[in-house]
């Protein structure tokens, strides 16, 4: 869905902070119009829900976004949140969530519409490892199965010209054993559709 990126979030830490954070972002995110608003209060910025808009000086999109609808999962010393965030991923909400609990986290995210994907992985407030790509290269590099169905469907329809293109292109980031994998895929599938005709 346009301007709808997706997000998995992945935190960890001990059984109180895990606790405190889940009463938090469980059954509040109603009581607020506006996202930063929320998101002050999960990170305890604030202990009410009378958040005034017009007094906030900050971006309207300060913790990544202007809304986010998500889910939340809570097993043992673990939380996991998902769901959609408008145009661009809560990855500064992550950052504070690891900072603020002291947890250990994780945020991944894509955006196929605006061509990106990307992580970042946090312990208490220090970044361990990030990366941001296209949306391609992150679907090749997580999901190798999907980036060979995706690309073959996408390129089947292309001329030799076009075709030649995004097959460089892809060969940016993919392995040569993959793109010789994708080549003689498409070989065989351009074949058949000739035998068929």
């Amino acid at each position: 869905m346009a301007n709808h990126c997706y997000n998995f979030i992945s935190l960890n830490g001990d059984n109180k902070s895990i606790k405190e954070l889940a009463k938090r972002l469980t059954d509040t995110y109603d009581k607020f119009h506006y996202l930063n608003g929320w998101c002050d209060y999960v990170l305890k910025i604030r202990d009410d829900f009378n958040y005034i808009k017009e007094e906030d000086k900050r971006d309207y999109c300060h913790y990544g976004s202007k809304w986010f609808y998500f889910d939340v999962c809570v097993e043992d010393n673990c939380i996991t949140i998902q769901g959609d965030s408008a145009w661009s991923p809560m990855v500064k909400f992550t950052e504070d969530l690891c900072e603020v609990y002291n947890l250990s986290g994780s945020i991944e995210y894509e955006e196929p519409g605006w061509d990106f994907g990307g992580y970042a992985s946090y312990i208490g407030e220090e970044e361990i490892d990030s990366g941001e790509f296209t949306y391609m290269e992150w679907k090749y590099r997580n999901d190798l199965s999907y980036w060979m169905e995706d690309m073959i469907e996408y390129l089947i329809e292309l001329d030799d010209d076009e075709l030649f293109l995004e097959i460089g292109e892809a060969s940016m980031y993919a392995s040569k054993e993959h793109i010789s994998m994708l080549e003689e895929q498409l070989s065989k599938l351009k074949t058949e559709s000739n035998i068929n005709l």
